[in-house]
């Protein structure tokens, strides 16, 4: 576990293995505990994995000397990537932190190999919804209640209603207790709920994948058809045409790499050897 300093302020970030650089941001509260199942494979695999928390969460600062911000987010990335002595890497990035992965790319094309994403780049108003339900779920009823909010936008309806989801809110819900605070909790949904990079998408030059489970609870549901696979997708593909698009079967949109971490890690694997 390292730690560096930027303004004054820590930011946590963890280097391990050897071999092709992978940066992993994982989504909100779970950061980088989403891609814990996928770890092994990956350093298994010749991958040297970057595990970064964006401050205001986990295992970095999170001290409100000023306003979160994306742009401020990105600067964090660079300079911890400075620290690490990494000057290009892959780029692997989920769920509410995809933006921050996008934004990077576009701005600091020179230090991108590939970026492997979900295709989510602007908040509409069900996702500001989301958010600030969200915030109130954890204020009423604790924030290890929040796990069990977005596990109904991205799981199966197979794991969300079955067994499977006892054994992942085990799991998850101390997680999200550890690297979620009350106190920076409302300025984190804020800054999430105003992202739009519509601009930005295009001017990705890097290599692009989308990767994500296909399934959802949501699939079905017509009022958020916005979260759905195919709306996700196909509005991405129309900004970045060339992104390429690999689907995990039967697993639940970002939590692919938490419910079938096998799958998830060979596609991304098999993308990763066409650019070594």
């Amino acid at each position: 576990m390292t730690e560096a300093y930027r303004n004054g302020s820590k930011i946590w970030y963890e280097v391990k293995g050897e071999g092709n650089p992978l940066l992993l941001i994982g989504g909100f509260a779970l950061l980088h505990n989403q891609f814990e199942f996928c770890d092994p494979i990956l350093q298994n695999s010749g991958i040297k994995t970057i595990h970064w928390n964006y401050r205001g969460s986990g295992l970095s600062d999170w001290s409100l000397t000023k306003p979160l911000t994306l742009e401020g987010w990105v600067e964090d990335l660079k300079f911890t990537l400075d620290e690490a002595g990494i000057e290009k890497t892959n780029i692997w990035c989920t769920s509410t932190s995809t933006p921050i992965g996008i934004r990077f790319a576009s701005k600091y094309p020179n230090r991108m190999k590939t970026l492997i994403t979900y295709p989510y780049y602007k908040v509409d108003d069900y996702w500001r919804n989301v958010f600030h339900a969200a915030y109130w779920v954890a204020h009423v009823f604790g924030i290890t209640q929040l796990s069990r909010v977005f596990a109904g936008v991205v799981l199966t309806p197979e794991t969300l209603y079955g067994p499977e989801h006892f054994k992942y809110e085990k799991w998850a819900a101390p997680i999200y207790e550890k690297n979620v605070n009350m106190t920076t909790m409302k300025e984190l949904m804020d800054t999430l709920s105003s992202i739009d990079l519509t601009g930005d998408v295009p001017r990705i030059k890097c290599p692009t994948l989308l990767l994500m489970g296909n399934e959802s609870a949501l699939n079905d549901e017509e009022s958020m058809q916005s979260a759905s696979f195919d709306t996700l997708v196909g509005d991405f593909l129309k900004l970045k045409p060339d992104a390429e698009v690999q689907a995990v079967k039967g697993a639940g949109s970002t939590y692919c790499m938490i419910t079938n971490p096998e799958e998830t890690c060979e596609l991304l694997l098999n993308y990763l050897k066409n650019y070594e």
